[in-house]
């Protein structure tokens, strides 16, 4: 990493290096992944076979094949369980286990089952789903709403 007038201010000891997300970067190396500080410390260790940027405090990662979540201190807040996994948006990340899609909170409680073949972030309050060839949306408590 560089500042604004070209001196370099973390050095070049990582095989990738992401921008900042919540004051965080990803960083790999030896094939794994971890974050570091503005300041250059790496303060989640690089032991993910991927890792997803920093949203609303929470970051995927992945281990041995599985999708989980941890915090800004690497404290994991949801154990790498899951098939694929995304950001979080409006407080709800969407997740899948056994080929469905579901919803879980920040505190890695799943509040919507993984019951869905389709699945789209939270946007205003809503998010598309498809269940039975139907798409339709479903709030965050996991209502159905079916007509236009």
């Amino acid at each position: 990493y560089i500042d604004q007038t070209g001196k370099e201010v973390i050095p070049c000891v990582y095989d990738y290096a992401d921008d900042f997300h919540e004051g965080l970067a990803k960083v790999r190396r030896d094939g794994k992944y971890g974050c570091i500080d503005q300041t250059g410390k790496e303060v989640i260790p690089c032991v993910y076979d991927d890792a997803g940027d920093f949203h609303e405090g929470l970051a995927k990662v992945k281990r041995r094949g599985k999708y989980g979540y941890i915090d800004q201190t690497g404290k994991e807040v949801t154990p790498c369980v899951y098939d694929h996994a995304y950001s979080f948006h409006e407080g709800l990340a969407r997740v899948m286990r056994d080929g469905k899609w579901g919803y879980i909170d920040q505190t890695g409680k799943e509040v919507i089952p993984c019951v869905y073949y389709k699945a789209d972030d939270f946007h205003e309050g809503l998010a598309e789903v498809k269940r039975d060839n139907r798409y339709f949306f479903i709030n965050k408590e996991g209502t159905e709403y079916y007509e236009p």
